[in-house]
């Protein structure tokens, strides 16, 4: 993989903030995420336990991005939060990266089986989730736009060795992890007794290092859905909240 210059990041950045703009949204980079668990309950969708202050303790450099219409009102979202590991496939097994403290306080189960990945993710990894976009705005790219930022804002501030995710096995069989959310890997991590729903789940982690992300934002330019221009110099970043 060659090697690609660190400003390429602020490029990134610049032009994805950019690209919302363009949809007549702003972005406001939120801390409250109360405020993102009554988003997704007006939609009557999950409520990623990660990114739920009843659950997960969410520390400093833990965000989620709103993109807000003329209204005031939250359109779509994306959510970040960093944790530090040895191995990130304990916190899975435990529990951990869902609830603060793991599977056993809530299901009386110390950790689950989970399936080895291709590689150990340790130290400082960021973790995505709680994407979601209003059906009015669907199609217009925002599904890309968010993940994509809030990993860039991830790997800028707190210096993360990679960005994972989840996807469910309907998902994960589809181009949706690779080209809107923008992975380099997607692999099957958990088959079977899952305790967040009592039942049995195939889910997949996707996951990207700061290089190969370097080079997803290069090929921003020729994405063959959504493409993204990148600026020749300079950074413009999201709206504090």
């Amino acid at each position: 993989m060659p090697i690609l210059p660190a400003s390429l990041l602020a490029d990134g950045i610049e032009a994805l903030v950019e690209a919302v703009h363009r949809l007549g949204l702003r972005l406001v980079v939120e801390r409250d995420f109360d405020r993102l668990v009554r988003f997704l309950q007006s939609q009557n969708t999950f409520v990623n336990p990660t990114f739920d202050p009843s659950a997960s303790r969410l520390g400093p450099q833990d965000f989620w991005l709103a993109a807000v219409d003329k209204d005031g009102a939250v359109v779509a979202s994306s959510a970040e939060r960093v944790f530090e590991c040895d191995d990130f496939m304990e916190l899975v097994s435990t529990g951990r990266i869902w609830y603060a403290e793991g599977f056993a306080p809530r299901f009386g189960v110390e950790r689950i089986a989970t399936l080895p990945i291709s590689r150990s993710l340790s130290g400082c990894i960021s973790h995505s989730g709680s994407t979601y976009v209003l059906p009015s705005y669907r199609r217009s790219g925002l599904a890309l736009f968010l993940p994509y930022l809030s990993r860039a804002l991830s790997f800028r501030d707190a210096g993360c060795f990679a960005n994972t995710g989840f996807v469910r096995q309907s998902l994960a069989e589809t181009p949706v992890p690779t080209r809107s959310y923008g992975y380099a890997h997607v692999e099957k991590c958990l088959s079977g007794w899952w305790p967040p729903q009592g039942g049995s789940e195939v889910l997949y982690l996707c996951w990207i290092t700061l290089p190969e992300f370097l080079a997803k934002l290069a090929e921003l330019p020729a994405h063959p859905r959504h493409p993204v221009p990148l600026p020749a110099h300079g950074t413009l970043e999201p709206m504090a909240g």
